[in-house]
């Protein structure tokens, strides 16, 4: 596979993925999404916002777009909203992510923050926010299993994704 294609099928399975999760949690009691939990983040609700302002930022960097506007207070929003911002977020970074050239994913971009300075390939800027939504939807199933929600948990494997029917 070329690596045109691989950063289009991750991109599409980190939307494919998160638009199950979020179909899954809109299901589940209000109140469950906002609980408090002992994990990295406070909530469920709040696990999701860290999503979104992540993939928000590595958006705009990764696309070269101004990176000034980038809110990252965090300010506890109703649920429904917090799903369907990482629904739309998922999407635009599929649609943008899956439009580059090989010449365009091997460019390297220099990333100079207050808490991180590097200089990767945009390509592996693109792997990293995907792994990071991987990674924070592993922890929202388990949080959730934690409330004691067993029922139509999804799976967001990546090989489901890819599966052939």
């Amino acid at each position: 596979m070329s690596l045109t294609k691989l950063v289009a099928n991750y991109s599409g399975y980190n939307e494919w993925a998160n638009a199950k999760l979020a179909q899954w949690l809109g299901t589940l009691a209000k109140g469950i999404l906002t609980q408090k939990v002992s994990s990295s983040f406070e909530s469920i609700n709040l696990t999701i916002e860290h999503i979104n302002f992540a993939q928000d930022f590595w958006l705009k960097f990764i696309t070269q777009d101004d990176l000034d506007n980038v809110n990252w207070s965090t300010d506890p929003q109703d649920a429904s909203q917090t799903l369907k911002e990482l629904v739309e977020l998922s999407s635009k970074i599929k649609v943008a992510f899956s439009q580059y050239s090989k010449s365009e994913l091997i460019e390297e971009l220099v990333l100079d923050q207050p808490w991180l300075k590097n200089k990767l390939s945009r390509y592996e800027y693109i792997m990293h926010v995907i792994n990071h939504s991987t990674y924070h939807r592993g922890q929202i199933i388990t949080i959730a299993r934690g409330l004691g929600i067993s029922e139509n948990v999804p799976n967001t494997d990546y090989n489901f994704y890819n599966s052939i029917d």
